[in-house]
């Protein structure tokens, strides 16, 4: 087919192979120097039971089922700082999976109000008490580190164990409090 001298099939056929060497170079540059390298860092770590990576604009999220371990804090900054030195300057985020039951989740629900209050007005050694508080209430142990970018919150009660990060920033761009377990 022809119009105005031009093989209109030939153009058509033309932009589709660029289309899919430029897809496909795209493809293969994210799998092997991007996911490949940042899997195996993942699966090099020794706190990291398993992983999900989902790639998604403009951030990469990270989904890690996270093994017990004695410092929350130590062990995310770790799995952050081996993410970046993969990802560059990608934005990623890393959410943890634990293995919390109803009453951990529950104590976490109510430890929450004074996280945020915390956050707000200043009292982290109220919050602190606070939350090993309603963590004893259940018998569970209880552990909270602070940086200056996070809280991270650790709840350990019979085999299961909870682990939370709030981001420390200003309380109007935080998320709201998780809802309270059925």
């Amino acid at each position: 087919m022809r119009w105005y001298g031009l093989r209109i099939s030939v153009i058509l056929l033309a932009l589709l192979a660029g289309l899919g060497v430029f897809f496909g170079v795209r493809w293969l540059y994210n799998k092997f120097s991007l996911e490949e390298p940042l899997a195996n860092v993942l699966k090099a770590n020794s706190a990291v039971q398993s992983f999900e990576i989902e790639r998604a604009r403009p951030v990469t999220r990270i989904v890690i089922a996270l093994a017990p371990t004695n410092n929350l804090k130590e062990t995310y900054q770790e799995l952050s700082r081996q993410v970046q030195s993969v990802l560059g300057n990608q934005q990623f985020e890393i959410k943890l999976i634990d293995r919390r039951d109803e009453k951990l989740a529950r104590a976490f629900y109510y430890s929450q109000f004074a996280i945020y209050e915390a956050i707000k007005r200043g009292n982290y050694r109220e919050m602190i008490k606070f939350i090993e508080d309603e963590a004893a209430k259940i018998g569970a142990a209880a552990t909270v580190y602070l940086d200056q970018e996070n809280i991270y919150v650790q709840l350990e009660y019979n085999g299961h164990y909870l682990y939370e990060i709030i981001p420390r920033r200003e309380p109007g761009l935080l998320s709201p409090p998780a809802k309270l377990p059925a």
